[in-house]
């Protein structure tokens, strides 16, 4: 059930009619966004609000990893993002079946300039592209997804055989391909205990986890802001360990050019 904390100015009613449109840039040029959260209390209880915020990236990575209609990996079967809900079994790749914590939601807009080259750019993983069924059917991932990827050159770097690198550096032109936002679109991403490997579409992706030095780059009302859209957490502490690194689009392509 819906619930609007009365005593939280950001939270916002679900029924009120405000459309992301609607809401302009601020000053700092960041559009607002509505972020719907649905999220276990550290009693178990669930819980579910909107808060409109300014787009910032630690909060849009939060929320924008994978399209509406993608297929997550349970251990009864796959089942569309949208019907995910917090307490519910997801299946991983790395550590079986694991509690879903956190469930959020965006929509991307179209925005003014949309030939500028920083604009979200979604990627569209062809059907049977990395193997057979992988993805099945055509994977579409937001701007912040990261995909698990492997290569020799992680040992050298990391001392690890695989790593998680940004969805877009997959990007080809051919088999994986770069989309640009060209009407509303809602994005979600799913939390579990501690960062995993979610099977999506029966391609391996990251859950959300906002890295180990995340806090340290946020200033303290930031943080606070930050921490509210998560209920079943206290601090950072609480998003659990990194089991896998990360790489930039930078550090993909160097080993795959080496």
């Amino acid at each position: 059930m819906a619930t609007h904390d009365r005593h939280d100015p950001l939270a916002i009613p679900t029924q009120r009619p405000t459309h992301p449109a609607q809401r302009g840039p601020r000053d700092d040029g960041l559009p607002m966004r509505r972020y719907e959260v649905h999220g276990l209390c550290p009693d178990g209880y669930p819980q579910h609000f909107i808060r409109a915020l300014p787009a910032e990236p630690h909060v849009d990575e939060a929320f924008a990893a994978f399209a509406h209609g993608t297929l997550i990996a349970t251990p009864g079967g796959p089942v569309a993002v949208e019907d995910l809900a917090p307490g519910m079994t997801l299946a991983t790749a790395d550590a079986g079946a694991r509690r879903l914590m956190w469930a959020g939601s965006t929509v991307l807009m179209p925005m003014p300039g949309a030939m500028r080259g920083d604009l979200p750019v979604l990627t569209r993983v062809t059907a049977d592209s990395l193997g057979l069924g992988r993805p099945a059917p055509d994977l579409i991932l937001g701007p912040r997804a990261r995909m698990l990827f492997r290569h020799p050159g992680c040992h050298e770097i990391l001392g690890t055989g695989q790593a998680f690198g940004p969805a877009a550096a997959f990007v080809d032109g051919v088999s994986l391909i770069g989309l640009r936002i060209t009407h509303p679109i809602r994005v979600f991403h799913l939390a579990l205990e501690a960062q995993h490997i979610l099977i999506a579409n029966g391609i391996e992706v990251e859950s959300y986890h906002p890295g180990d030095n995340a806090a340290a780059l946020m200033d303290p009302a930031a943080r606070q802001r930050f921490l509210a859209l998560f209920p079943h957490l206290c601090g950072f502490e609480g998003f659990g360990p990194m089991t896998l690194p990360r790489l930039t689009a930078f550090e993909m392509e160097r080993m795959r050019t080496a």
